[in-house]
């Protein structure tokens, strides 16, 4: 009899032991929970909740480096926590994956899984009000800026220009505005480049840009207003002078120059010649500071004295600036600094009743080595006028 109470005594301390044990909270149970662990999400930028439910402290590592989607907060305590979770819009059609280890102190880990790819693109539109056309041909200089409302149900959109015309064109958010601003042109030739809206994936929608250069045929010139030093009242705007022609040639010549002084002749032929049919000529003088007094002789030597139909004015710049200076940036850029262009005398700018380019002759002829080349260039000038005015004989 003592022996079975004995015995029962010792099986209900061990109980009582066992009991005592459990309630040691460093032996109870450990857990970590994560739900859901896998998300699957459209191309456009997003965000989700997941939950994160422990009994120890915890903390989120990501596989990689896919700073395209995050998560906050990143670690925490006990208990039960809503946790964020970002993803920006994807930027093409191809799918990616971010992963995450959720880990306690104790070494439990689980494992969250977010893909985006482009499937449910077609739940999405993005596109301009107004259905502009996606082509915008852009004049060389003074481009106001362009404003486009866009209309999308997307949860947000970003705007990026192609690589090779951020330094010309940009392009900005405001709102639900997209703002494109083009800088003007450097250069005679033209460029090209695109503006894109997207909102992740196949969600986008481009704009082309091309800006015509300053020598490009239908570019419209820049207005300049020249004197003559000294002489009061003797202002004379370009655009005077082509608003009352039918064709004007912008002359740009120097009386240091032997190619222009060799084709001078010429030019005047082609002014006796078509000036009754609406020919006109704006002659801009390239001189060289200190030696003003060269230009007058030789305008007065060559009968130049401002016509009806035919007006000079001197540009006079040190003799390392007659080259490269504002006024000859006016239609060449920075062309000539860079070497890109070398020739700026003698230069024939052909334009229309708007000022607009019809014909270019800039090329480095070396009109006093042949003759030849003066004969062809005068000829092609002469069929050119022809055709503009649509008179004269032979």
């Amino acid at each position: 009899m003592k022996a079975h109470l004995l015995t029962k005594c010792i099986v209900i301390a061990s109980l009582g032991l066992a009991l005592f044990s459990s309630c040691v909270p460093s032996d109870q149970a450990r857990y970590l929970v994560v739900t859901p662990v896998k998300f699957t999400l459209a191309p456009v930028s997003n965000t989700k909740t997941f939950w994160v439910k422990t009994s120890e402290n915890w903390y989120i590592e990501q596989v990689g480096h896919e700073d395209w989607c995050t998560v906050y907060p990143d670690k925490g305590t006990p208990g039960d926590t809503q946790i964020t979770l970002s993803v920006t819009p994807l930027p093409d059609n191809k799918p990616r994956i971010a992963i995450f280890l959720i880990k306690s102190t104790s070494g439990i880990e689980k494992t969250l899984t977010v893909e985006q790819n482009n499937s449910g693109a077609s739940s999405y539109y993005l596109e301009f009000f107004g259905n502009p056309d996606p082509y915008f041909n852009v004049d060389p200089f003074d481009v106001e800026p362009i404003k486009l409302l866009v209309n999308t149900n997307a949860p947000g959109w970003t705007v990026s220009v192609s690589e090779g015309a951020k330094k010309w064109l940009s392009a900005k958010k405001d709102k639900d505005t997209l703002l494109v601003s083009v800088t003007d042109v450097d250069r005679p030739t033209g460029r090209e480049g695109t503006v894109t809206v997207s909102a992740g994936g196949s969600i986008s929608t481009t704009l082309s840009f091309s800006q015509m250069g300053l020598h490009d045929f239908g570019a419209p010139v820049r207005n300049f207003t020249l004197s003559i030093p000294d002489v009061p009242d003797s202002d004379l705007a370009f655009s005077y002078v082509y608003t009352r022609a039918r064709i004007t040639m912008l002359y740009l010549w120097g009386s240091w120059c032997r190619d222009c002084t060799t084709f001078m002749p010429k030019v005047k032929e082609l002014y006796n010649e078509f000036a009754p049919y609406g020919f006109k000529i704006y002659g801009v003088a390239m001189e060289i500071e200190g030696r003003e007094q060269e230009y007058f002789d030789y305008i007065a030597a060559n009968g130049l004295e401002d016509a009806e139909g035919w007006m000079n004015r001197p540009v006079f710049n040190p003799v390392e600036a007659r080259k490269v200076n504002a006024f000859s940036r006016l239609f060449y850029g920075d062309a000539l600094l860079t070497g890109e262009v070398m020739n700026f005398v003698p230069a024939f700018i052909f334009v229309d009743g708007g000022g607009n380019i019809r014909k270019l002759y800039v090329d480095n002829y070396r009109m006093y080595e042949s003759e030849a080349t003066v004969r062809s260039v005068y000829s092609n000038m002469k069929t050119f006028l022809k055709r503009q005015l649509r008179c004269c004989g032979d």
